[in-house]
């Protein structure tokens, strides 16, 4: 009998660090998704130019991450800064902090001004990542600047492209744009899409900033110079009343005051007139952002109606 109950307890027992182990196993592999994480974001600021490259700036826009299929894809804006008369290249790879293992870093979108750069294989446990992303300037302008460089320093011997051997040349520029998983998004969907699909997702995130812009400028921005200006000409009202009280020598500091609130009031109208047409501009752009929309739609439904129809006709030739 006594045996029996010792090894009920044993069982019990067994069965309790099986629970509790468990226990610490789920609470180690899914601590990132409740847990308090207290240490500092490490996360690259997005919708800020990031410096580093010689021709390149460059602004991270979006950063999105798929567990299950482990997947990152991450857009990124390029804006041509230098003054090559050819838009250089890149190349990338990624790692996590702390560790030596490399990701492949694929991009699998670019247009005139965006890039969208895709990373494989991510663990879910990863906690920062960092894409690497390499400047690589034409090879020729490269080996026309080394020539200048070296006649400016009094080289009179007659070199060629040719002379030049590559080790010569600068080593390409390189720049990392840090991701946070408490700062990148979760997206279950997250696949590999058309250039048009991304296209058409380029188009939207224009728009969607082009709107913004606008709201901001027409909310906050213009308001606030508005409000200054109502400040400073009550502020100059008052230094005209405070004067018929004031000695002359007081009057000419009051009249210098003045002027310097005119001269305020007068840099604020400037400064709406700024933003006025800034969101023209900004107008024009979201029109044609949204015609360019509407074009890739329309021709997306063409050709949506063209295969329908080859296939409604492939099926009448099959009922003959």
């Amino acid at each position: 009998m006594k045996n029996k109950l010792n090894r009920g307890r044993e069982n019990k027992l067994y069965i309790s660090i099986l629970i509790v182990t468990g226990l610490a196993f789920g609470v180690f592999f899914t601590s990132k998704t409740w847990m308090y994480d207290d240490s500092a974001v490490a996360q690259t600021p997005f919708d800020e130019s990031i410096g580093g490259l010689s021709q390149t700036t460059l602004i991270l826009r979006d950063w999105e991450y798929n567990p299950t299929n482990e997947l990152m894809e991450v857009t990124l804006e390029r804006v041509q800064s230098g003054t090559d008369a050819v838009e250089p290249t890149f190349t990338f790879y990624a790692k996590e902090q702390n560790t030596s293992q490399k990701y492949n870093a694929e991009l699998v979108y670019q247009s005139d001004n965006n890039m969208v750069v895709q990373i494989e294989d991510v663990p879910e446990s990863f906690q920062v990542i960092g894409l690497f992303v390499t400047e690589h300037r034409d090879q020729n302008i490269l080996k026309q600047e080394h020539k200048k460089q070296l006649q400016n320093n009094g080289d009179e011997v007659t070199i060629t492209d040719q002379d030049i051997k590559e080790t010569a040349l600068p080593e390409p520029e390189e720049v990392i744009v840090v991701g946070d998983y408490r700062k990148i998004d979760m997206n279950q969907s997250l696949v590999t899409k058309t250039d048009k699909g991304y296209k058409k997702e380029n188009i939207i995130a224009d728009m969607k900033r082009h709107k913004q812009g606008i709201t901001t400028i027409i909310e906050e921005d213009i308001p606030f110079q508005e409000n200054l200006i109502t400040t400073l000409t009550q502020e100059k009202d008052d230094l005209k009343q405070d004067m018929e009280f004031e000695t002359k020598e007081e009057q000419a500091e009051t009249e210098r005051e003045i002027k310097q609130k005119e001269k305020a009031m007068k840099d604020a109208e400037d400064e709406i007139a700024k933003l006025e047409k800034k969101v023209e501009e900004l107008n024009e752009k979201y029109q044609n952002r949204e015609e360019e929309l509407n074009a890739l739609t329309q021709n997306k439904d063409e050709n949506q109606q063209e295969k329908n129809e080859k296939t409604d006709a492939e099926n009448a030739k099959t009922d003959q």
